[in-house]
């Protein structure tokens, strides 16, 4: 007998509440584009959000959590698991970790360009973001350290080079991660989504570094 099928997506309320999180993200963003960052209330933020002020708090804390957004973060314990046990190349693994992160409001490519608007015009917007980005470059490292040295026992006895090593690997695939980031926005959406490309830019990154060591 066949198993039953098991029906993954959200329910009702999840999707609720994703839209209503969507809808207050690009309220904030819309509300600052008009009216300028110190003008924008929460008040008018809810109002266009069609959301009380209360369910604005809900949601975020400030006016300025709402601007910035979902960011990158390393994904649940269950996936992390299997990225430390897994045995195969470390840079494609990564790669499916990143797929991982990138959920509905980063690959939010409507979302992104409106942001993207705003960031440019108040800088500390954006330089919260790029902390937010460091922070996450540090958790990968991390991660990527403690795989190594679950693969490489003699390596672990090394704590600088087995930082090195996980620091090189970490910012290699975060610059790939940007790749994808930068052709998915620049594609306006011809190059599908997010994960999508994001597959298309791990896949590039051995034929790229290949073809350079045949031309040294």
């Amino acid at each position: 007998m066949a198993a039953p099928e098991v029906d993954e997506t959200p329910g009702l309320r999840e999707r609720k509440r994703i839209a209503t999180r969507r809808a207050i993200l690009i309220a904030a963003v819309e509300v600052v584009r008009d009216k300028g960052l110190d003008a924008a209330t929460i008040d008018e933020i809810a109002r266009v959000a069609d959301v009380s002020p209360r369910t604005f708090f809900n949601y975020f804390p400030s006016k300025e959590e709402a601007l910035i957004g979902d960011l990158p973060s390393l994904p649940d314990e269950q996936t992390q698991a299997e990225f430390l046990a897994d045995r195969g190349p470390i840079l494609p693994a990564i790669g499916r970790l990143f797929e991982a992160v990138a959920g509905p409001a980063l690959a939010d490519q409507e979302l992104t360009l409106l942001r993207r608007s705003i960031t440019k015009q108040y800088p500390a917007l954006s330089a919260r973001r790029w902390a937010a980005m460091h922070q996450f470059e540090h958790d990968i490292t991390e991660l990527v350290a403690r795989r190594l040295a679950a693969e490489d026992p003699a390596l672990a006895q090394d704590r600088r080079e087995l930082q090195s090593r996980a620091r090189m690997l970490a910012f290699i695939a975060v610059s790939t991660l940007r790749h994808a980031w930068l052709a998915w926005m620049d594609g306006n959406g011809d190059r599908g989504d997010l994960v999508a490309q994001l597959e298309a830019s791990f896949d590039l990154l051995p034929k790229v570094l290949t073809q350079q060591n045949a031309l040294r």
